[in-house]
């Protein structure tokens, strides 16, 4: 038995429901839902692999997946950078299609605690290298504030609000500063055991196309990450 996964199971069970509840109310408002896993592996103390997959929906139906593979290294306190490399696959016209190469990444990251309140902030870059296309870069800042715990409920449910702003270098996107995306979202982070944590989440894309039109629409989705 892990210490501190013993709960109240009555409690327990109904923040289980609530949650269930939550995402399929969340579900209802969104036109995509979003599955993901993950595992991360600490070899070092200041060192943390990880390894993820997530399946995307679309009304309904399983149209794309991603697996991926980062690390992340603290190097200060409140800081630390890491890559990763992803890999894609695309469901067009009832067969599956791999993205070629993957996309690669680099992040540099801060991460401050104001009392029980955690905030995050990310610059990270996308390094796009497709056969057939000129190489392109796509800067990400990817921030989030995490409150503190709920108090009286079982696995320290820790609501959170996010936002990520997109800038590509792709010359297909119009304007001086290629501004591509706008994501803003909110959610509820859960520890039903010390190895465990879950999110539930909602999210809100507003994503240019190629063609120079903006598309909107809404996420609900739901990720466990395994510590180890």
């Amino acid at each position: 038995m892990i210490r501190g996964s013993v709960l109240p199971r009555g409690r327990a069970h109904a923040l289980a429901f609530l949650a269930a509840l939550a995402l399929s109310a969340a579900r209802c408002a969104a036109e995509q839902a979003w599955f993901g896993q993950g595992v991360a592996v600490r070899p070092v103390e200041d060192l943390r692999l990880n390894f993820s997959n997530t399946s995307y929906t679309e009304h309904g139906k399983h149209f794309a997946n991603e697996e991926a593979m980062s690390f992340r290294w603290s190097f200060a306190e409140e800081w630390s950078a890491g890559a990763g490399i992803t890999w894609g696959q695309d469901k067009i016209d009832g067969t599956w299609h791999g993205s070629g190469r993957p996309t690669e990444h680099v992040s540099f990251d801060w991460t401050g605690a104001f009392g029980d309140w955690t905030v995050f902030d990310a610059q990270r870059f996308d390094l796009k290298f497709r056969e057939g296309e000129r190489d392109w870069v796509v800067y990400r800042n990817i921030g989030s504030v995490t409150a503190p715990p709920v108090p009286g409920l079982p696995w320290s449910p820790r609501p959170y609000a996010t936002e990520q702003f997109y800038v590509s270098s792709r010359e297909c996107y119009a304007g001086h500063d290629r501004f591509c995306q706008l994501r803003l979202g909110g959610g509820v982070r859960l520890r039903p055991a010390e190895s465990l944590s879950l999110s539930v989440y909602w999210q809100y894309r507003d994503i240019e196309r190629p063609d120079g039109s903006w598309d909107q629409f809404r996420v609900a989705g739901i990720s466990a990450l395994l510590s180890l």
